[in-house]
């Protein structure tokens, strides 16, 4: 006992430091993770960037449902309308007297941990990666979290985002969505390896035409989630040239080209890919989205 109450003196004297803050040095109420908190970094809302974004913790966290890959951990999401974490693997737990809190992509990420600090927290981040050699480190950085009601407005909106189309809706109403988990009615035609696929379906709505066939790929280790779907067509003469148009139209320049025996148009946000590719050899014309977080 005496040991934990030094702890929590220790842990209540960084948050004094950080906040000027003199109250709470115990853990909240209950150490059940539930709810939202907003991010800020030494007081200031952490900046979205493009290249660097697997070292951010997202502005807007909520703690929901269970990890993953730690059935003992708390999975992080981010809200509806906040903008979106590039972390496919996240998670949080209690530890003592601390929360620790993981986002990874699986190569990069960042690892925090944090003491009680009134209603919220306070601690330390650090950003890693398997791309760095072991003699480079990277310098830990302080974080606040704060609760917030999950519908208040975000810090940071999706809308600063690349609005790209993640969904593929069917005439009759039904709907697969990258990123999210598998509607009850797909779930019958996937495979033991999370592999299915639908063909003769006609035109879906929106800008994506009539597919002969659509592929989908459901991860089980995700929590059912669609990692992929594949819209195949016939590669008539000028269909590329027609599917490329309207993605110009709806989303702008793309990402990336190429013409090299693949032909390949591109379109890039920070969790979607989106990608129209004429295989000249089979002869193939695919228009494929994927949530890059989960592959």
């Amino acid at each position: 006992m005496r040991r934990l109450l030094s702890s929590a003196l220790l842990v209540g004297a960084a948050a004094c430091a950080f906040r000027g803050d003199p109250r709470a040095t115990t853990l909240p109420p209950s150490t059940e993770l539930t709810g939202c908190y907003d991010v800020t970094y030494g007081g200031s809302v952490p900046v979205p960037s493009d290249g660097e974004s697997g070292f951010e913790i997202p502005p807007r966290i909520q703690f929901s449902g269970t990890a993953f890959h730690n059935p003992s951990a708390t999975r992080i999401v981010v809200p509806e309308g906040s903008l979106p974490s590039v972390h496919g693997f996240t998670s949080a737990w209690v530890s003592g007297d601390s929360l620790r809190m993981s986002f990874s992509t699986g190569y990069i990420g960042v690892a925090a941990t944090l003491g009680p600090s009134g209603d919220g927290w306070v601690g330390t981040a650090r950003a890693w990666s398997h791309y760095r050699p072991p003699q480079v480190k990277f310098e830990p950085w302080p974080v606040e979290l704060a609760p917030v009601p999950c519908d208040s407005p975000p810090p940071v909106s999706i809308d600063v985002m690349r609005p790209l189309g993640r969904s593929v809706t069917f005439a009759d109403g039904r709907t697969i969505t990258v990123g999210e988990p598998a509607p009850e009615w797909l779930e019958t035609i996937i495979d033991g390896d999370g592999n299915g696929e639908l063909a003769g379906v006609g035109p879906v709505q929106g800008i994506f035409g009539t597919p002969e066939r659509i592929a989908v790929s459901v991860r089980r280790r995700y929590g059912g989630i669609v990692t992929g779907v594949r819209l195949y067509y016939s590669p008539e003469t000028d269909a590329f040239e027609r599917l490329e148009e309207r993605l110009r139209d709806a989303y702008g320049e793309p990402y990336g080209a190429q013409d090299q025996g693949t032909r390949v148009v591109r379109y890039r946000n920070r969790i979607t890919d989106l990608a129209l590719m004429l295989l000249r050899d089979p002869g193939y014309l695919i228009l494929e989205l994927s949530d890059h977080r989960y592959r």
